[in-house]
C-alpha cells in the first residue's frame, strides 16, 4: 500500500485483539478507522476509533543528497544480511521525513472498562509514554512511536443521550516519503595506466 495507508493499517492492527471484562463476561474491543458521530448508537462497545490528524515534515531527521536506505522499500527484495543496514543496496535522493499524528479514542459504556483498557494500553506493546514502536510489514521497518498527549478522560453521549466514557490519546509516528529508489552500478573496470599509448612529442 502507499504512504499513509501503510501507517494507518499498522496502527489499527496494533490495537486489535484487546479484551476487557464485565463480571465473568469477556468483551472484545472493536477497532475502527474514523467514525461519523451519527453512527455511535449503532456500535458495540468498548470501541477504539483511530483518526489521522496531520502529517508534517520532521526537521530533526532531515537528510539531503544521496542517502543509503537501511531497509528494503515496499516491493523490493531484501538483502542477505538484513541485520546490517550498511549492506543495503538501496539508495534514494533527498528523502522527506515526516511525523504523522493520530488521535486514538477509546469509548466504553462503563467507567471500569475505560480504566481497565487504559491500564492495558500503557503496556509497551500498545501505547506506552516512552519507547513505543509501530511495525510496518510492507517494508520491514519498525517506526518510532510516541504519545504526544493523553490519555485525557471525558464523558460524552451518543445521539440517543446514552453516556459514553472516553479516553483520548495523541499518537505520533515517524515516516518518510522517498524519491526514486535505485541501486548504484558497481565499477566494472579500473584503469590504472593513465598514459597515452602514443608519444605526444615525437622526435
Amino acid at each position: 500500500m502507499p504512504w499513509l495507508l501503510n501507517e494507518d493499517a499498522a496502527l489499527r492492527r496494533k490495537l486489535q485483539g484487546l479484551v476487557t471484562t464485565d463480571g465473568t463476561l469477556e468483551l472484545p474491543v472493536g477497532v475502527r478507522f474514523s467514525l461519523p458521530e451519527g453512527e455511535l448508537a449503532n456500535q458495540s462497545f468498548p470501541l477504539i476509533i483511530i483518526e489521522r490528524l496531520r502529517a508534517q515534515r520532521d526537521p530533526r531527521r532531515e537528510a539531503r543528497g544521496r542517502v543509503q536506505l537501511g531497509y528494503a522499500p515496499e516491493g523490493l527484495e531484501s538483502w542477505e544480511d538484513m541485520k546490517n543496514p550498511s549492506a543495503s543496496p538501496y539508495f534514494t535522493d533527498n528523502p522527506i521525513p515526516y511525523l504523522v499524528d493520530y488521535q486514538v479514542t477509546v469509548l466504553a459504556r462503563k467507567q471500569s472498562h475505560i480504566t481497565d483498557l487504559t491500564a492495558k494500553l500503557a503496556e509497551v506493546e500498545y501505547l506506552p509514554v516512552r519507547f513505543g514502536y509501530l511495525e510496518i510489514p510492507e517494508d520491514g521497518t519498525i517506526r518510532s512511536m510516541e504519545i504526544s498527549g493523553g490519555p485525557e478522560f471525558h464523558t460524552g453521549w451518543d445521539e440517543y443521550r446514552k453516556r459514553l466514557f472516553q479516553a483520548v490519546y495523541l499518537v505520533q509516528i515517524t515516516s518518510e516519503v522517498l524519491g526514486s529508489v535505485y541501486v548504484p552500478k558497481k565499477v566494472q573496470e579500473v584503469i590504472t595506466d593513465l598514459h597515452d599509448t602514443q608519444d605526444p612529442w615525437p622526435s
